[in-house]
């Protein structure tokens, strides 16, 4: 029903015989965003993007150093696994599937934190022995769930376990105000990854970035990223992206996303789960297959969840991008059970 990342849109609209444009993608977690068109020079880019990291380290007050960009954080994330090549990590899970695959890809021994649905799919730290692992990746707000692990609890994790490196990933922390993010903590194991994907539309040019007080850990990572890692077109729409104001934008998608909640707790066919995403994270009852089915026929693409560790084919996730689309899809689930 998906593929390895979401549904792929551009698969459904050739099966469809339709236009990609055509496809209400809710599968896609990419806020739509118009930063306006850029001109470009028949030249290379910066060989390295150190000037957008010294002004995203003045945006966010962070030490000068500490901050690493490169062509989207699954680069990263990959970045790391080498970086930690044949040592052993701990994934919390059901998450994004890029810590895993990388793992594998490096030879890394990985090992899961399973969340239960009977515990709404929370994190829970007390308890688990991190000993052993040199690695831990947690993605806070987590995707696909929404769950979100609050910053005393998470920091406090990180300064009692300082012989494991704590992967922190914030791609949905904007859409929680950065109220609970962890970047500019002092911890020497502790990177976070960041993303231009999700709040500032940028996904389709490749960028994302890194804060981490680990030097060491940096220069690493500095090695390994190819010169002219990322495009002129993504560096200036990303130095656009950071000065502006996206408060009345987050607190629109927040709105939407508990509405789209409670209309969700009125289908008996369905368990909504409480989110702090950019996205709605549920359980149907009945024939997943069908139901996938129905909302592609009708034009919409829904995001199966079937293949995330720890997850079946009942569990789905919608995003919000517009009143409109959050409208059409309680209106076609309405449909459906009728």
């Amino acid at each position: 029903m998906a593929s390895e990342h979401g549904g792929n849109v551009f698969k459904i609209a050739r099966e469809l015989n339709i236009n990609p444009d055509d496809i209400v993608d809710l599968s896609s977690n990419v806020i739509d965003v118009d930063l306006g068109v850029v001109r470009l020079k028949s030249r290379l880019p910066q060989e390295n993007p150190d000037e957008l990291e010294r002004l995203i380290e003045k945006r966010f007050g962070l030490s000068r150093d500490s901050v690493l960009v490169n062509a989207g954080t699954s680069q990263f994330i990959k970045d790391i696994c080498c970086v930690f090549r044949d040592k052993k990590a701990l994934i919390f899970a059901p998450t994004y599937s890029e810590y895993e695959k990388q793992s594998h890809i490096f030879n890394i021994n990985t090992y899961y934190v399973l969340s239960k649905e009977d515990n709404c799919f929370r994190f829970e730290l007390g308890g688990v022995d991190f000993s052993g692992f040199d690695l831990v990746f947690i993605c806070n707000p987590n995707n696909p769930t929404g769950g979100l692990l609050k910053k005393e609890k998470l920091l406090k994790t990180i300064e009692n376990n300082p012989d494991s490196f704590f992967v922190i990933d914030e791609a949905y922390m904007d859409i929680d105000f950065n109220k609970n993010s962890l970047l500019g903590q002092k911890l020497n194991n502790l990177c976070v990854l960041r993303s231009f994907s999700k709040l500032h539309g940028l996904a389709s040019l490749r960028i994302g970035w890194l804060y981490s007080p680990n030097g060491n850990f940096i220069e690493k990572l500095k090695n390994l990223r190819p010169p002219w890692s990322v495009s002129e077109a993504a560096l200036k729409l990303a130095k656009i992206a950071i000065d502006i104001d996206f408060t009345k934008k987050i607190e629109k998608i927040v709105s939407l996303r508990d509405y789209l909640i409670d209309r969700l707790k009125g289908f008996e066919k369905i368990k909504v789960f409480n989110g702090h995403a950019n996205f709605v994270f549920f359980k149907l009852s009945g024939s997943p297959e069908n139901f996938f089915d129905y909302f592609k026929k009708n034009r919409v693409l829904l995001r199966s969840c079937s293949n995330f560790y720890g997850l079946s084919e009942s569990f789905f996730r919608v995003s919000i991008k517009s009143k409109k689309s959050v409208d059409l899809f309680l209106e076609l689930l309405e449909g459906y059970f009728r």
